[in-house]
């Protein structure tokens, strides 16, 4: 996660070409499982925003809080008039939201940064802040799937290889992710009503009843784009100032294996993971 937090990391890029959630999620969470109040919520490991503004569709207040000034300081300035009265950002760890009274919040939302958390001191805080009956949402997007096997092995090798970019991811953290949050297991005397969706596309029986589907069709240049934005490339660019391009040289690697140019539509869909639990009224 100290890569997002670096100043250097460049968080516009990061707002322009991340995945974003489908409504569906937001309606999925705060209408069929969410049972509590829709004054608060919080959005945690906010970044730019992605899923901080969707929840104002449903909360009277939202705030989202990051670890990252950089990230803050881009969600901040792109406020506008429409939301000024409904949605602030903060610095501030998942871990500590010292603003905030307990019993307080109505939802609390992780979209693609649990597996950075300290887990024991981030659930304490949960059950310090929430309101009984509140929803705890956490979820991650994983690996992005093409579906033609040759370029799927290739892509996983760039990213996880030892030669490649594989020895640049943060960890615990990724392999946390990459293992779909078994590891991250809520209290019991905390919460209850524990729902989970897992979605794999290499599946046969891909069962569609996750509500937290992210499939895109853009230009390869977009695609390649995004490669840029993961924590593990900036490592590696900080790592290697001198070296060849190691991005450059995935796209043009995947150029040559597919005849794809910057503009060819692509298809690939992301591995997803969705997690929500309850607090208990006690």
């Amino acid at each position: 996660m100290s890569a997002f937090s670096d100043s250097n990391f460049k968080s516009s890029n990061y707002s322009s070409f991340r995945p974003s959630y489908d409504e569906s999620l937001f309606k999925y969470i705060a209408t069929e499982y969410h049972k509590g109040e829709y004054d608060l919520a919080l959005d945690l490991g906010s970044g730019t925003g992605q899923a901080t503004y969707p929840l104002t569709k449903y909360f009277k207040k939202v705030i989202g809080t990051d670890l990252s000034s950089t990230m803050i300081a881009t969600a901040n300035s792109k406020i506008t008039e429409e939301f000024k009265d409904k949605i602030e950002f903060k610095v501030s760890p998942a871990e500590e939201s010292p603003f905030l009274p307990d019993q307080s919040v109505d939802l609390i939302t992780a979209a693609q940064c649990a597996h950075w958390f300290n887990h024991p001191k981030f659930f304490q805080e949960v059950d310090r802040i929430l309101k009984p009956n509140g929803t705890l949402a956490i979820w991650g997007y994983i690996d992005p799937v093409f579906n033609i096997e040759e370029i799927d092995n290739f892509a996983l090798e760039f990213m996880y290889g030892d030669k490649y970019l594989g020895p640049y991811w943060e960890n615990p953290g990724r392999l946390i992710l990459r293992k779909k949050f078994k590891d991250v297991i809520p209290p019991s005397n905390i919460f209850e009503d524990e729902v989970v969706f897992e979605h794999d596309p290499r599946l046969q029986n891909k069962a569609g009843s996750s509500p937290l589907i992210i499939k895109k069709t853009l230009p390869f240049e977009t695609y390649f784009n995004y490669t840029k934005t993961w924590s593990s490339y900036h490592s590696w660019k900080k790592q290697n100032p001198d070296k060849e391009e190691i991005a450059d040289w995935y796209y043009k690697k995947l150029q040559s294996k597919t005849g794809w140019t910057p503009q060819t539509i692509v298809n690939y869909e992301f591995i997803t993971i969705l997690k929500l639990v309850r607090k208990i009224k006690r």
